[in-house]
């Protein structure tokens, strides 16, 4: 990557200046190991003592028209959708068309909201664009510089992941970007298959022949850590049909939603199928 490929255009917040454009490379700098000033950290509006979630935002194809014929446009709209929800952290510019967005997080082990409002943005800039998806990836909150460069590196592994496995119409994070590497790291795909008919088949089954979303629901459910309420609220339908799907998963696969090591294999058969059902091969 070179430094001619990094545009920045500040942080989201107006009240913070950009930066002049004899140091728009600090991004660049910073990825190959070198420790930017405090000056030019608070000219971009990192603020100490603060956690930040590196989240990288990229078309998952180049658009058409020419409302992000950059990485500055590109960022300028993620800017913009950031701010209207409220998320005061920086906004660069990087590579061709991609923009990196340091959310900040105000406690790291609870991270639903950054979920959530990461969702959120990518779904409005995508809207935004028109013609084409936005693929994102998030890194694990962490605190200064040195730090986020990990955050960094697993935020691109998990716009990676999210290309290989043809994910790119959600956000992909670290927890499940490390699970997928890991399940496509087995030596022996047929015994993952082998686990995830046993856990889901019924489900799957079932699915194909009343044309239901049962699968669909319970991935949700998972990711959204068992709440109903925010569940009910993504599929878009009522809390007591939310309920229902629910007992007839349970129903289906005679199987106990409330018993721990049940969630863990159902979830982990989840992440099998999209491995196993993604393009390309395994």
């Amino acid at each position: 990557m070179t430094d001619h490929q990094v545009a920045n255009i500040g942080m989201v917040s107006s009240r913070t200046p950009t930066l002049r454009n004899n140091r728009t490379d600090w991004l660049a700098r910073w990825l190959i190991g070198e420790t930017p000033d405090s000056a030019l950290l608070e000219q971009q509006g990192f603020q100490p003592n603060v956690y930040y979630a590196v989240v990288i935002f990229r078309p998952a194809q180049t658009p058409m028209g020419a409302i992000a014929q950059s990485s500055a446009q590109f960022a300028a709209i993620l800017h913009t959708e950031a701010a209207r929800r409220g998320i005061w952290g920086p906004v660069v510019g990087y590579e061709q068309i991609s923009a990196v967005l340091f959310h900040p997080v105000e406690d790291p082990q609870q991270t639903t909201r950054l979920k959530r409002k990461t969702e959120e943005i990518r779904k409005q800039v995508a809207a935004r664009l028109g013609t084409t998806d936005v693929a994102c990836g998030v890194g694990r909150p962490a605190m200064g510089m040195e730090a986020l460069r990990s955050s960094f590196r697993e935020a691109e592994q998990a716009l990676q992941v999210s290309a290989e496995l043809q994910m790119q119409a959600r956000a992909t994070f670290f927890g499940n970007s490390s699970l997928f590497c890991l399940l496509r790291s087995l030596k022996n795909p047929d015994e993952l298959q082998r686990f995830c008919q046993s856990w889901l088949a019924d489900l799957i089954n079932y699915d194909a022949r009343q044309h239901s979303e049962l699968l669909e629901t319970l991935r949700a459910y998972f990711a959204n850590n068992g709440n109903t309420a925010l569940t009910a609220k993504e599929l878009r339908i009522h809390r007591n049909t939310l309920a229902y799907r629910l007992n007839r998963i349970a129903e289906i696969t005679r199987l106990d939603l409330e018993d721990a090591d049940v969630r863990l294999n159902l979830h982990l058969a989840l992440k099998a199928h999209e491995v196993l059902t993604a393009a390309g091969p395994f």
